[in-house]
C-alpha cells in the first residue's frame, strides 16, 4: 500500500527498518489493522490541510466512551504545540520550554503514521518553531494514550475529573460518617475516602482528634494541602468574648451564610475543630444550598435566573479592615468546559451584606422577591443537618456549597471554643485528582 500523499505531506512507510514494528501510515480512508495478538487503540489515520485525524478502535476497552463517533481531529499547530518530547517539555518539571506564539501558523505534517507496537502517533513537521532556523525539523511522538485524553470533551473532562457531579442532599438523605483521624492522617486510603467525601457531599466529620492540640485543626488541613491564611491569622478561636468584631464571636444564633464572602478568592473549605463545648445550645448547623438552589431552579425558574445575573455586595468594614467585593449569588459554569463538577459556587451571606447600590427601584424589587425565595428554601427544616460537635471532633465543609451556623447558647451554662482553618478549593481539587487516578471516586 503505497502512503498518502497530499499538500505536500507524505506517510511514513509501513516499517521502521530500525525497530522492525508495525506501522499503519497516513491515508484518506480508514484503513484495516494489521493482525495482531492485542487490540490495537486505533485503527488509522488521515491528514488534511487543518488537521490529522485518527480513527479509534472501538473494540478497544480504553475507548469507550471517551472517543465521541471514533474518530477524533487534532489541529496541526495544537499537535506541534504540545509535543511532549523532551525538548520541548522539560524532562523533570513537565513545563512547556516554549509559547504557544511560537508556532508557525503555516506549519503542516511532512508526514505522519501510527507505531502500532508502541501505541504512538508519529510526526515529521516540516518547518521549524518562529524564531528558530528554518532548516531546524522537529519528529514528535505522541503516545495514544495522551492523544486520547484530548479526543473529545468528555475524555478530556474524566481526566481532570470534572465530569464528576455531585449528588445534593437534604437533611434525612445526609449520612453521617465518623472518619478516624489516625486513619485519614496515616493512610492514603483514609485521606481518599475524606477527599471523596468532601467532593460529593461537600461535608465530612472526623473523630478522635487530639483537642489538646492547639494546631490539630492545621495538621488536618495540611493533609489536604497548604493553609489558606487570611487577615483572621493562620488559624482563628470560634468562642463568646466581649466586643468581638464578628459575629460569630458571640452567643447570639448564627445564621446560615459562607465565610469570607468579601474576598476575591473566598475559602474553598473550611475547617472547625471543637476544643471544648459545654454550654447548653450550640449545635452546628449545616445545609446543602446546591439543593436549594436545584429548588429554585424548578419552581422560580426567573428568580433564579436573576440571583445568577445580579451582583451583590459583600463587605467587611470594622477592626482597621475595608475589604469589598461583588458577586452573584449564584454562579455557573456557563460554557467554559468546566464540566459539572466545579461549575457551580454559591455566594450566601446576610450578615455580610453590604447596600445595594446599583439597580434601579423596579429591578431592586424583583431581586429583593428572587433572594427571599431562595432564602425561604435556604430556611426549610427539611435541608438543615445539625449536630452537636463534642471535643475532639473536627467537620470540613465546601464554603461555597455548603451553608453552615451556629444554634445560640448559654454562655453561662459552660465553655464552647472550636478552632477553625482554611484550604483553597485549589488544593481539594489538587488531591482528588491525585487520589482519584489511584482509587476512582465513587458516586
Amino acid at each position: 500500500m503505497s502512503p498518502f500523499t497530499a499538500n505536500g505531506i507524505q506517510g511514513l512507510g509501513r516499517q521502521d527498518p530500525q525497530r522492525g514494528a508495525r506501522w499503519h501510515s497516513t491515508s484518506n480512508h480508514i484503513q484495516e489493522p494489521t493482525l495482531s495478538t492485542t487490540i490495537d487503540a486505533a485503527l488509522s489515520t488521515h491528514v488534511d490541510a487543518d488537521a490529522v485525524y485518527i480513527d479509534w478502535n472501538e473494540s478497544c476497552p480504553s475507548n469507550i466512551g471517551l472517543v465521541g463517533n471514533n474518530r477524533s481531529s487534532y489541529s496541526h499547530v495544537w499537535l506541534r504545540d504540545n509535543c511532549p518530547c523532551e525538548a520541548c517539555v522539560h524532562p523533570s518539571s513537565r513545563q512547556k520550554l516554549h509559547s504557544t506564539a511560537d508556532i508557525d501558523l503555516n506549519t503542516t505534517p511532512r508526514s505522519v503514521a501510527l507505531d502500532i507496537d508502541a501505541d504512538t502517533l508519529v510526526v515529521e513537521w516540516d518547518r521549524a518553531l518562529r524564531h528558530q532556523p528554518s532548516q531546524q525539523t522537529h519528529i514528535s511522538r505522541y503516545p495514544l494514550s495522551y492523544l486520547r485524553r484530548y479526543a473529545s470533551q468528555p475524555a478530556s473532562q474524566e481526566f481532570r475529573f470534572e465530569h464528576l457531579k455531585p449528588k445534593t442532599w437534604t437533611r434525612d438523605d445526609y449520612q453521617l460518617e465518623w472518619i478516624s483521624h489516625d486513619d485519614y492522617m496515616n493512610t492514603d486510603q483514609g485521606l481518599h475516602r475524606v477527599v471523596e467525601q468532601l467532593y460529593n457531599d461537600g461535608l465530612v466529620f472526623l473523630k478522635d482528634v487530639p483537642a489538646d492540640d492547639h494546631a490539630s485543626v492545621t495538621k488536618v488541613g495540611e493533609r489536604i494541602g497548604h493553609i489558606q491564611e487570611t487577615f483572621y491569622g493562620r488559624d482563628f478561636d470560634v468562642k463568646n468574648v466581649a466586643k468581638s468584631v464578628n459575629i460569630a464571636y458571640t452567643s447570639l444564633y448564627l445564621g446560615f451564610h459562607m465565610d469570607l464572602m468579601y474576598l476575591d478568592c473566598p475559602p474553598g473549605i473550611q475547617l472547625l475543630h471543637c476544643m471544648k463545648n459545654s454550654v447548653k445550645g450550640g449545635s452546628s448547623i449545616f445545609l446543602d444550598s446546591y439543593r436549594a438552589v436545584e429548588l429554585l431552579k424548578v419552581q422560580y425558574p426567573e428568580d433564579y435566573a436573576i440571583l445568577k445575573q445580579t451582583p451583590v455586595s459583600f463587605h467587611y468594614i470594622n477592626n482597621g479592615h475595608h475589604m469589598y467585593h461583588r458577586r452573584p449569588t449564584i454562579v455557573t459554569d456557563d460554557g467554559y468546559g468546566l464540566g459539572p463538577s466545579w461549575g457551580m459556587h454559591v455566594n450566601y451571606a446576610p450578615q455580610f451584606q453590604g447596600p445595594m447600590d446599583e439597580l434601579p427601584p423596579k429591578e431592586m424589587k424583583r431581586f429583593y422577591q428572587a433572594y427571599q425565595r431562595f432564602a425561604d428554601f435556604i430556611e426549610d427544616e427539611s435541608l438543615r443537618f445539625e449536630v452537636t460537635l463534642k471535643p475532639g471532633q473536627l467537620v470540613l465543609f465546601a464554603n461555597r456549597r455548603v451553608l453552615h451556623g451556629r444554634t445560640a447558647f448559654d454562655p453561662t451554662s459552660g465553655d464552647r471554643h472550636l478552632k477553625g482553618t482554611y484550604l483553597t478549593l485549589d488544593s481539594l481539587k489538587d488531591k482528588l485528582r491525585v487520589l482519584g487516578a489511584k482509587y476512582d471516586i465513587k458516586q
